[in-house]
């Protein structure tokens, strides 16, 4: 019995455990460091934080649609939407015709009560430039 409780334990933590935390992460946006109560995760090779923290950190409105999964964030004269599971991102410019449509690598999940979201591909829709240093794990966001 205790080998099928540990296998089942082992098999857990590998289904569960893909979003495993990426210790030592650090994101700083124009020289400031975001501080979050959900430190920041890798998922598919993207660094991931709370929404709120990187959108509120480059200067967005966030609105949270609960019953829909939804995010809108408003910078400027860009507009996000996101939704949970969904690895579509819209992004509308309003110095564009038309809204892009951005397939992600990693789509927004929900960890401990927090929206995730893709760092870069947030930071990049809203106009910032991302640098990532592999050596000291951080990500640099610059915002223009």
């Amino acid at each position: 019995m205790r080998f099928r409780s540990l296998s089942t334990a082992v098999c857990a933590a590998m289904i569960f455990g893909v979003a495993a935390h990426a210790d030592g992460i650090t994101v700083m946006v124009n020289g400031t460091e975001v501080i979050s109560d959900v430190p920041a995760q890798m998922m598919n090779d993207r660094t991931m934080l709370p929404m709120r923290s990187v959108f509120e950190a480059l200067g967005a409105d966030v609105t949270w649609m609960g019953d829909d999964r939804l995010i809108f964030a408003m910078s400027g004269a860009s507009m996000i939407v996101m939704q949970i599971d969904n690895d579509k991102m819209s992004v509308q410019r309003a110095s564009e015709d038309g809204m892009e449509v951005i397939t992600l690598d990693s789509p927004p999940y929900v960890y401990n009560d927090r929206t995730m979201v893709p760092v870069r591909a947030v930071a990049e829709a809203l106009g910032a430039s991302v640098e990532w240093d592999g050596d000291t794990k951080t990500v640099t966001i610059t915002n223009q």
